[in-house]
This record gives C-alpha cells, structure tokens and sequence, in this order.
C-alpha cells in the first residue's frame, strides 16, 4: 500500500510539474525568469493564432478624386504590414471610351500603386468598368472581373457589381458565385467584397440570389461607391459601406460617414473585426450606422439655414431659423464678424435646441454712417452647430460661415403647388417665422399698410396673380413673393379610335445619343407595338439607342391631372401635341412632373426616349381627380 501511494504521489508531482512548465512554456516565443507565482503582466493569453490574420482594404479613389491622397494611404499602409490588400473598386477616373485615355489612367493608377509592399487584390468600380471598352481594358489588363481566392480558411468573393446593365450581376456571374459558394462549404467565414452596395438597389441587381446562397453560413460584406461610411447589419450579417481613400467628399467628418480612411481587418476566432484608420486618426467600425445616419441628416438639414430678411426704411432685420428635426438636443454658437457699415443689436449668440423644435436668431441692423445708408455690403455669421460628445469620441459637429444678404429676401414662402385650375382652386400660403404675417393682393398691386393677411384659405374663381410679402409688427417687410393661377379649359378629347388596342406603337433608332435626337432626321432599325414601357424589351443592345413611343393615353373623368416621367437617361413627354415634360440628357434615374387639364376620354401621348449608358429605365405615371398615382394605360 505504501508502494502504491509513493508511485500515485510521484505522479502527481509529474502532473503538477508539466502543468507549470506548460504555463510557462504555452507559448516558446516567450521566456522569462522570474519565479515568483506574483507576475507583472496579465494572464491573458498571447493573441497568436496561426490561422487569424489581418488585411487592410481601400475605398473609393476617384469620382472627384483629390490627387495626392490615395498615395498617402499606400505609404501608410506600408508602416502597418498587413497581409494582403483589399479594394472597394473606382480606382481610375474612366467613363470614357477612349483607349489612349483609358491606358494613362490606369498606368497613373499602377505608378501609385506601385510601392505598396504587399498583395493588391482589384475589384471593379463603375468607374473602372463601365463600356465595352472599358471591359475590354480591365481584362486585358487584369484578367478576371470577378473572382474568388481563399486564405487561411476563409473565403473571399469578388464581385463586378456592373458586369450587367446598370448595377447588375450578368447570370454567368451569378451561377460562378453560387458554384464557388457550394463548393466551398467547409470554410470558417465567408468574405464578400462589391463596388456598389448592390442591396440596396432591390432584386434587380441579382444580389438576392448571393444571400440566399450565403444564408447557411457567416459572412460579411465591404462595399464602397456612396463616399460615405456606414455600418449596418442585415440578415444578422455586417455590411460595410467604406467611405473614401481620395475620392470626392466634404470630409464633414467620421459621424457623417465622410473622411479619409483605411479598413483594417483582423480575422479572429469569432469573425472579422473592423477598424478604420483615417488618415488623421482611427475610428470604430461602427463610427457612422443608421442611426447617426438620421442624426447626421438631420444635424445638415439644421445648417441649411432659412434667412429671412426684412427692410424698414434705413433698418435691417435678419432672422435664420434653426430646425432641430433629431431626437437629441443640438447646440449652435455664432457671432457675427466686423461690418465697416452696419451696426447689429447683437454680434454673439448661443442658443440649445430641445429635440424636434425650432427656434430663431434675429439681427437688427443699423447703418454707422446715415449718408451710407444705401450701402448694404453682406454680414458674415461664424457659426458651429453640433450634438454634446462623450469625451474623447469623434466630433459629431458642423462649422462654417453663413453670408446674410442685407437686402430683402422671400425665403420661406410656400404657396400651393398646383397652378391651374377648371372651376375653382383652394389656395394655401405657409411660412415657418413667428411673429410675421403675411399680406397679399389679388390684382397685381403693390402691398401697402392696408392690404390684408392672407387668410387660411384662399378660393380663386378666376385667373390671378397673387403678391406676397411678410411683414411684423415694427414695420419691417420683406421682398415680394408672386405666383400667377390660371383657370384653363380642359383639352378636348379626341375621337376615339376604332379597334385600338393595349399598348403603344415604337421605331426603334441606334447611335451614340447624349440627348433627344430629331427622330425625323433618323432611319429605324425597326417599329412594332407594345403593351408596357420596358425599353430592354425592344432595345437590340445594352446601350446607345433610342425610342419613339406613339398612342394615347386613357384620362378616366375631366379634370387636372399630374404626370410623372422617369427614366435614364434622358425623355420627353407630347401630350395632346403639346410638350409637357422634359426630362432629357444623360443622367441616372431621375423623374420630373407637369400639369394638364384634360377632359374624360382618349389624349394623342408621344414619348420620346433616348438610352447613353449603364441602366435603361422608362416610366410614367399620373394622378388626377378620384385616382391615386399610378402607371398610365395606353392604347393604340
């Protein structure tokens, strides 16, 4: 029995022993030689997992690109040593079919890129990769436009967010990433790397099918494009969009997701973490979310100033309302710069604005010098509004200096939108300033001491031009306001055709348009008639052709009805003869609107469409008497 107990003591010393030597000895770069059980570090383990790693990835370079700074961001990418680079694409000017400009901007680009010491990985932006020229550049240069790699056991996808029309995955890209994602089941994470934040722009992009196919694993997905930073989660997964690395921006700041920066990634045991090194500082990876989004949209609708000003003999007022419209109190601190011919009753002002309130500043001016009294050079206000910080966090605050124009302004002013009428029209005037009235007339005239307030509602029977102007209480009045509403007939209908049918007759015409061609003067390739405005649907290529759209359009009751054209690029919409929007040039999506009375029956439309590149997008849609906005029907 004592034979056994010695060899189970002996044991457990050995045990004991090896345990010490291992936790002494978990890590062989690290020796030491203190005994004492008392250390002067923590016991916290050595982050030195063989399989973790950390890269660093750049945003945006052009589309306004500032020179010199992309630059910097390589030199200091050189001082870190990360394993590798990533990139969010728009990495030259481009938007240009010009071979010999193409090639100088991408030997500018590599020149730059040059002496950066590690791996470059490219993505494509719409900068880079746009027209077939472009395309033909790009892989002729660097082969794939799309890709994927692994390293240490994670995944890494590399979309071409425009390899189809507009921002769009072409199907081919599609199924390679779903197979390169089947294929790879076993990895510990999955990274996604996109120009555009392709979800944000709704099925059509082809990035849904990418999240489903990702919807079994984690991932995480880094994107650029918007030149402004934001972090979000969707699908339990996070999205990035990075903000610039030299690209066009106001760099109002990390809270407006505007500054200069390097992502720096590190691959943990739990995921990727993300930091961002601005190039004056370093920032969190959730420095700029939804939320301060609304707070930061909000803090810049508050500096978009309202100045009123207001005259009264040889007196200024001036009067900029502040509107807090976030669910945080925002401070303002102003003061008005030296004037060599105006005397205001206060030069400094510091207010706080409770959440969701206004408030204003009003200056009273006096000229120094009466016989200069007609010299009304503008003041200047410098000013700083902002949210309260926690110490030590990014400035959540604007700054700059606001000209107060000393001669009478309208700012303010809103009056009813719709401008003609058939029998009668409701007409309503809004201002936002307290303790200011406003006085009108029906007939043209000029605005005295006895004109009336405009009342609540204004019922106009007939054709009339109202005037304006705010006054208050002392005297002061501002410029005048006019707008002019005109009681029109509304058009006839015409003669309904016999046997029409859904849908309007096209020619279809191709060249290089970067406006509304003069159709008359062009061959088309081909006519025929459809049921829906789907410009892809007749469009024989991708990109540089046009369309005529005739036929008419069904008004379902007499009265004034809104129409709203859309499209990219450019369009212009006939209506009885006549041209009632012009939506033309090559542009992104965009919509205008225009107004006709019309009376209850079939109206001749003409809409003419042109497409330049990257999206095809026609639409029009009305709204009227008894119908909320909604596609027009036509007939031919």
């Amino acid at each position: 029995m004592k034979t056994f107990l010695k060899h189970l003591l002996a044991l457990f010393i050995v045990v004991n022993l090896g345990s010490a030597l291992y936790a002494q000895n978990e890590n062989p770069s690290f020796s030491h030689t203190i005994k004492e059980e008392l250390k002067p570090w923590t016991n916290k383990p050595f982050y030195n997992n063989p399989n973790n790693f950390q890269f660093a990835i750049v945003s945006d370079r052009t589309g306004g690109h500032r020179k010199g700074v992309f630059g910097k961001g390589v030199e200091k990418i050189n001082l870190l040593y990360p394993e590798f680079v990533m990139s969010v694409g728009d990495l030259i000017e481009g938007y240009s079919k010009d071979n010999t400009l193409l090639d100088a901007q991408w030997k500018e680009f590599d020149s730059i890129l040059n002496p950066l010491s590690t791996r470059f990985f490219y993505v494509a932006g719409n900068h880079d990769y746009s027209n077939e020229v472009m395309a033909k550049q790009w892989k002729e240069r660097y082969g794939k436009d799309y890709y994927h790699f692994i390293y240490k056991d994670v995944l890494f996808l590399i979309l071409n967010s425009n390899d189809g029309d507009g921002v769009m995955m072409s199907k081919d890209q599609i199924a390679f990433l779903k197979e390169a994602i089947a294929q790879n089941t076993g990895v510990r994470w999955t990274m996604v790397f996109t120009h555009h934040p392709m979800w944000a722009y709704g099925d059509a992009s082809g990035f849904d099918e990418v999240e489903a196919a990702l919807s079994n694993r984690k991932y995480t997905v880094f994107a650029g494009h918007t030149h402004r930073y934001l972090f979000d989660v969707r699908n339990d997964q996070n999205h990035y969009v990075l903000a610039t690395t030299g690209g066009g921006s106001r760099l109002r700041g990390p809270k407006f997701g505007e500054f200069d920066h390097i992502g720096w990634v590190t691959m943990t045991d739990k995921g990727p973490k993300l930091v961002n090194l601005a190039l004056s500082g370093i920032h969190d990876h959730n420095v700029s979310t939804m939320q301060t989004k609304e707070q930061a949209v909000s803090l810049i609708n508050a500096t978009d100033f309202k100045t009123l000003v207001m005259a009264k003999e040889r007196e200024r007022k001036a009067i900029l309302l502040l509107n807090n419209t976030s669910d945080k109190p925002i401070h303002f601190k102003g003061q008005l710069y030296h004037h060599h011919q105006v005397q205001p009753d206060s030069s400094r002002f510091q207010l706080s604005l409770p959440p969701m309130t206004s408030s204003e500043i009003v200056i009273k001016t006096t000229p120094l010098d009466v016989s200069q009294a007609s010299i009304w050079d503008p003041m200047e206000l410098e000013w700083e509004m902002g949210y309260d910080n926690k110490f030590m966090e990014p400035e959540f605050s604007l700054s700059g200096t606001e000209i107060i124009e000393l001669m009478p302004s309208q700012a303010g002013i809103s009056m009813t939108e719709q401008d003609i009428f058939i029998q009668e029209l409701q007409v309503a005037l809004s201002h936002p300033y307290n303790k200011v009235s406003a006085k009108f007339t029906l007939d043209g005239t000029e605005i005295n001491a006895n004109t009336p307030e405009f009342p609540g509602n204004l019922t106009l029977d007939k054709t009339s031009i109202i005037n304006v102007k705010l006054t208050d209480a002392e005297g002061f009045e501002s410029a005048g306001f006019q707008k002019t509403y005109k009681k029109v007939k509304p058009t006839a209908a015409t003669r309904k055709p016999r046997n029409t049918k859904k849908g309007l007759q096209y020619t279809y015409y191709e060249g290089n348009f970067d406006s509304i061609p003069d159709f008359s003067s062009l061959k088309p390739l081909k006519s025929g008639s459809v049921t829906v405005l789907d410009p892809e649907e007749i469009g024989e290529r991708l990109d540089h052709f046009a369309i005529q759209y005739k036929g008419f359009i069904s008004v379902p009751e007499t009265g004034i009805y809104t129409f709203f054209l859309k499209s990219d690029d450019g369009s212009k919409l006939y209506l009885d003869g006549e041209l009632l929007i012009d939506n033309d040039g090559s542009h992104d999506t965009a919509t205008k609107t225009g107004m006709k009375a019309l009376k209850k029956g079939m109206h001749p439309v003409q809409i003419d469409y042109f497409e330049d590149f990257l999206g095809e997008h026609l639409q029009l849609d009305f709204s009227g008497p008894n119908v909320e906005k909604s596609p027009a029907v036509f007939r031919h």
